[in-house]
């Protein structure tokens, strides 16, 4: 255990240089009893000044001094044992949306709408600290492919299996989506959460009316037009937006439109203790000092003790 003592603020230390010299300075001063000396015979001081009186002052100099030394030694922050703290992860909640529609097969969008919105998911789930991600898929009906989970390389790895082909109901029922998205956030017990629709197919009015009940829950929902920048974004995208309290994301080549969704989503984001990875930081133990310097200036606070210092 001693073999690891050190100071976590050792810099402290030097407080004790101009300590050292205060305790000299005042060792050489001359005490108010001895400047009788220079009015009275030596021989006759004698008779006037206790003995004692050095000895006092001596004295409490190094209880002073104790003190000092042992406050200076607590700020340096002395250790020799490491102490478990645990770390806090970012558990924002975020389901995302993929449309599996025939729509998305449309190649305006190289080599097509589908493959690229899976390689903009693909960048997502690769980013470290966004918090849980899930994905639904959906056409006719929704699935889920993944519930809410830190592990968003497990989600990418499912992204190549995912086609149009695997669906077996065609549609656009984007509003069941959303109302399994919210029973996503509801059932990993978080009361908000964000959400973000892949999709190229303009929004029913059930979708809009899905995504202002879940604005309602405190679950938001943006949504990412899969097109072409030659395509004008049809009104609809918009209101589905508005109604749920997200944004409009336009799809771009570059990760532009990741950091704009994941800034404003950002909002209010919620930690929790990862008890796996409690990181070991060294414990201060300057606290034991201050007892023993307390003690050492308890005889402070008596009448005329400090006297002796000039006697």
């Amino acid at each position: 255990m001693m073999a690891e003592f050190h100071f976590i603020r050792p810099l402290w230390l030097l407080s004790l240089l101009p300590l050292l010299w205060l305790v000299w300075f005042l060792r050489q001063q001359i005490p108010a009893m001895q400047a009788w000396g220079e009015i009275c015979d030596q021989h006759l001081l004698a008779h006037l000044i206790q003995n004692k009186g050095h000895s006092k002052r001596r004295g409490s100099l190094l209880i002073l001094l104790a003190g000092a030394v042992l406050m200076i030694i607590s700020l340096a922050g002395p250790t020799w044992s490491k102490l478990p703290v645990p770390t806090y992860k970012h558990i924002q909640p975020r389901v995302l949306i993929l449309d599996l529609s025939d729509e998305m097969m449309v190649d305006d969008l190289s080599p097509n709408r589908l493959i690229r919105a899976k390689f903009k998911l693909h960048d997502l789930l690769n980013r470290p600290d966004v918090g849980q991600l899930g994905l639904i898929v959906y056409s006719g009906e929704p699935f889920v492919v993944s519930p809410l989970t830190d592990d968003g390389q497990t989600i990418d790895a499912l992204l190549s299996s995912l086609t149009t082909d695997i669906m077996p109901v065609q549609g656009q029922r984007l509003d069941s989506a959303l109302e399994e998205a919210g029973k996503l956030i509801q059932q990993a017990g978080f009361n908000q959460g964000e959400v973000l629709v892949l999709t190229s197919t303009p929004p029913s009015t059930a979708a809009i009316n899905a995504a202002g009940a879940l604005a309602h829950k405190d679950v938001h929902t943006s949504v990412m037009p899969v097109l072409d920048d030659a395509n004008p974004v049809n009104p609809l995208f918009q209101r589905l937006a508005q109604a749920g309290g997200g944004a409009v994301i336009p799809f771009a080549d570059t990760a532009i439109d990741l950091d704009q969704w994941l800034t404003a989503s950002s909002g209010k984001q919620q930690f929790s203790a990862n008890l796996q990875n409690d990181m070991p930081v060294w414990r201060d133990q300057g606290r034991w000092f201050l007892v023993p310097a307390l003690l050492c200036l308890l005889p402070v606070f008596r009448r005329g003790w400090l006297q002796r210092i000039n006697t």
